[in-house]
């Protein structure tokens, strides 16, 4: 592979587990990376990135056809990255750079057989291949997507998704001496509160569980948005929390769940399973393939199932203390399976 100076990165909302991507690019291979992305209404959560060494953002409302179109010129990289068709001005950038550069862009849609992906199957030479050489994707039902999307196996790239193992995995270490000792009995969803990720399930779900056996086990959400009404007092509400503070909050969770209605794939499950979480989430849950084996580190439930969810906490609920250490320590090394480092030479395997 040539030595690559520099990546552009045209993005729509950045979120901790990207940077995590670009560090390793930048620590492994040198490479200076300047990322465009949103800083206006259009964004779903209070993150704010910042800049750091070798990694540079750029506001997105600072940009015109023109302005972006030199930037990228003026920089010069093998490829530009685009998160997806979600912007306008990305595209048109991908339509002037087209054979000039490889042109890259994220893919996280399932292959369901469904109308609206018959559609985009027959419009792809429009929607799709009109801006982009490669689909970068994080699990086989996205190459399902691909595939029918008319792309060759070698202009499909893995491993798009992973969490930041240079926090999660030390809370597992941290915590894991700690909770041998008092396990914490407590149920923990991580994300936006949004109706996809099935909050009014979890609710409904986990009260009547709590009702069913009367123990001492709590359920805590954590993120920012619209929540249903809670009005149970073994229900904890907490405000969006960094990474870090993820991490650190982690000692007071004895396992995980995503009840998402629709989550193609879900960067959150790998970050519970590096801090040694047992998983609960639903069956469209993309990363629970890759991430979550029933009975062994956790539950996969039918999406929207009350009734299939509560069961699933139950059994959680019904676990020793160390039959539930062992299950997470199990989702420990379910989760060495991917990695930043492996995102980033994913991503380079295209300029062999």
């Amino acid at each position: 592979m040539k030595p690559v100076k520099n990546i552009v990165y045209l993005y729509s909302e950045v979120m901790p587990y990207a940077i995590s991507v670009m560090r390793a690019l930048v620590q492994e291979f040198g490479i200076e990376i300047d990322c465009i992305s949103w800083d206006n209404s259009r964004k779903k959560t209070p993150f704010v990135p910042a800049n750091e060494k070798g990694i540079t953002f750029h506001k997105r409302s600072e940009f015109n056809k023109e302005t972006i179109i030199k930037f990228i010129e003026d920089r010069n990289p093998p490829f530009i990255y685009l998160s997806g068709r979600m912007d306008k001005l990305y595209l048109e950038a991908a339509v002037h750079f087209k054979g000039k550069l490889k042109i890259v862009s994220a893919c996280d849609n399932q292959w369901d057989g469904s109308m609206k992906n018959k559609i985009a199957a027959f419009l792809s030479p429009w929607i799709y291949k009109k801006y982009f050489d490669y689909f970068w994707i994080p699990s086989q039902r996205s190459y399902e997507y691909t595939r029918r999307m008319g792309y060759a196996k070698n202009h499909i790239i893995n491993n798009m998704y992973t969490g930041d193992i240079a926090i999660f995995p030390k809370a597992y270490e941290q915590n894991k001496e700690l909770k041998k000792a008092r396990y914490p009995h407590t149920i923990a969803f991580v994300g936006r509160f949004a109706k996809e990720k099935g909050l009014d399930i979890l609710i409904e779900a986990f009260a009547a569980a709590k009702k069913a056996t009367n123990n001492d086990w709590t359920l805590t959400l954590v993120g920012a948005g619209t929540l249903p009404v809670v009005n149970e007092p073994f229900i904890h509400i907490k405000d969006f929390m960094t990474p870090q503070g993820i991490a650190d909050a982690s000692r007071e969770w004895g396992a995980f769940c995503l009840p998402s209605i629709k989550e193609p794939w879900g960067v959150v499950v790998h970050e519970a399973t590096m801090m040694g979480l047992p998983v609960i989430c639903s069956h469209n849950v993309g990363a629970g393939d890759a991430l979550v084996i029933n009975n062994y580190n956790g539950y996969i439930f039918e999406s929207g199932n009350v009734e299939a969810l509560k069961n699933a906490i139950l059994n959680i609920m019904s676990k020793s203390d160390s039959e539930l250490a062992s299950m997470g320590t199990r989702s420990y090394e379910q989760s060495k399976s991917q990695s930043p480092l492996i995102a980033a030479y994913s991503l380079l395997s295209i300029l062999e």
